[in-house]
């Protein structure tokens, strides 16, 4: 490095883009500098929605080349990622079959059979996790009925950031924060719920090792330190989810709900541990982990992903819709009432956001949309609401006033979705940080590298 200080490599990636940062320590604290960034989403072929990981990977390899060219040499590399998605390796350490996306419609009525075999409240009671077709369980029903023999060949199944951390430093395992995602983690006990998967006829056999988050797993291997010029970089397992780094980077006090406003909307509360003598609709609220071993009780409410889609199909359309003036154009045209319900199933994967929000409305007997201005307000609105039954419900369980809502992530910065939120949820919204995913990521790898130190 240049100087003294540490930087440390972070990758962030999203459903819709991914992105790499260096974090610069300094006497003003922590400096982010975006350094790449890259889009992304699933691709469609062979009747299924896949990621294509090896793009990705190639992509981490170019920065990893940038960073060693500008002569520095960072502290720790540390991957946070959406969960649930993953991947299976066989005996060599190769792909069995390309990630496939949450969004894939073979998952559609998978949680549904999954409660008809078990019961929904035994399998929240185990797992603690909401019931949706995305989970990594709901997805291995499906393979179970579609692949089965992928299921059997498999050695060890890992999560999107640990694909890209075997491929870095040749060790395959899992962290707290993914770990409690896919609904396979008992939470009472502590461990992979095996039982449960016997009870489903699903193989277990593949569950990878558990290592305690912001542990170093491993160093960049020999090949990549020669493709790249890096030398042997500490590989961090730390917040591995993007929502257990955002939360870690809140900095919330216990009688604030988190919303971390991106692709999806997670909002939550940090429970500790999970609640006694509270009846949790499952369908709506389920429990993760964070960095340090405890859990946050949260609900998901599909966020941005509805306007990037608009968003995309405009840019094809060359109309101007930058994030700026969507939201002015937005505030602008506050007599448009129209709303919307984010769980709407006809928003789950449509071909054209934009219509399915218009069929929406003519559905519900509202005003569609004309301009991309009434559209974004359709959507802020929608989505104020659903923040604001989420913290009255949140309120309800934890018996909570819940009066501040703290918005991390990139949706902070959205002014009028903050107003629209804190009149429909009676709480005074106070934006945190923007780059949460990624601080939350560097927090980690520098706790990691004091752990290593202990």
């Amino acid at each position: 490095m240049k100087d003294n200080k540490r930087v440390f490599l972070a990758f962030d990636l999203g459903a819709t883009s991914w992105r790499a940062a260096l974090g610069h320590e300094g006497p003003a604290g922590l400096q982010i500098e975006e350094v790449y960034r890259q889009t992304n989403g699933p691709v469609e072929r062979d009747g299924g929605l896949f990621w294509d990981v090896d793009k990705i990977f190639a992509g981490m390899k170019l920065v990893l080349r940038d960073v060693a060219k500008r002569n520095i040499e960072p502290a720790a590399i540390g991957i946070d990622s959406w969960s649930i998605d993953y991947g299976l390796f066989d005996a060599e350490g190769r792909l069995l079959e390309t990630p496939r996306s949450y969004r894939d419609l073979r998952n559609i009525g998978m949680a549904e059979k999954i409660a008809q075999r078990v019961g929904a409240d035994y399998l929240f009671g185990r797992t603690g996790l909401m019931a949706e077709d995305i989970t990594t369980l709901c997805q291995l029903m499906a393979a179970k009925e579609q692949t089965p023999e992928l299921l059997e060949k498999a050695v060890v199944l890992l999560w999107i950031p640990d694909v890209l951390r075997f491929w870095l430093c040749g060790e395959q395992a899992t962290d707290f924060t993914l770990a409690t995602t896919g609904q396979l983690y008992n939470l009472s006990e502590g461990q992979w719920d095996k039982q449960l998967m016997a009870q489903l006829e699903l193989p277990s056999h593949f569950l990878p090792r558990i290592v305690k988050s912001c542990s170093v797993i491993g160093h960049l291997s020999e090949q990549l330190q020669s493709e790249t010029g890096l030398g042997s970089v500490p590989i961090v397992t730390g917040a591995s989810h993007d929502t257990g780094a955002a939360f870690a980077a809140a900095e919330a006090e216990e009688d604030s709900v988190i919303l971390s406003s991106g692709t999806w909307s997670i909002i939550g509360v940090n429970t500790g541990k999970p609640l006694t003598g509270v009846k949790i609709d499952s369908s709506k609220f389920g429990y993760e982990g964070n960095v340090d071993g405890t859990v946050r009780l949260i609900s998901n409410v599909p966020g941005m992903y509805l306007l990037e889609k608009c968003r995309a199909e405009w840019e094809q359309q060359s109309i101007d819709v930058g994030h700026g003036k969507l939201v002015e154009d937005a505030r602008n045209c506050a007599e448009f009432q129209s709303t919307l319900d984010p769980f709407w199933e006809g928003f789950v994967n449509p071909e054209k956001m934009a219509e399915a929000i218009a069929s929406y409305c003519r559905q519900n007997g509202q005003a569609v949309p004309q301009t991309p201005g009434e559209y974004a307000r359709t959507i802020f609105q929608g989505l104020a609401r659903g923040y604001a039954d989420a913290i009255e419900q949140l309120r309800e369980l934890t018996g909570r006033p819940l009066e501040t809502l703290v918005v991390i992530g990139g949706g902070s910065q959205n002014s009028l979705l903050n107003e629209l939120t804190a009149e429909a949820a009676a709480v005074t919204v106070r934006s945190g940080c923007v780059e949460a995913s990624i601080t939350g990521n560097i927090m980690s790898q520098q706790q990691a590298l004091r752990n290593e130190n202990k």
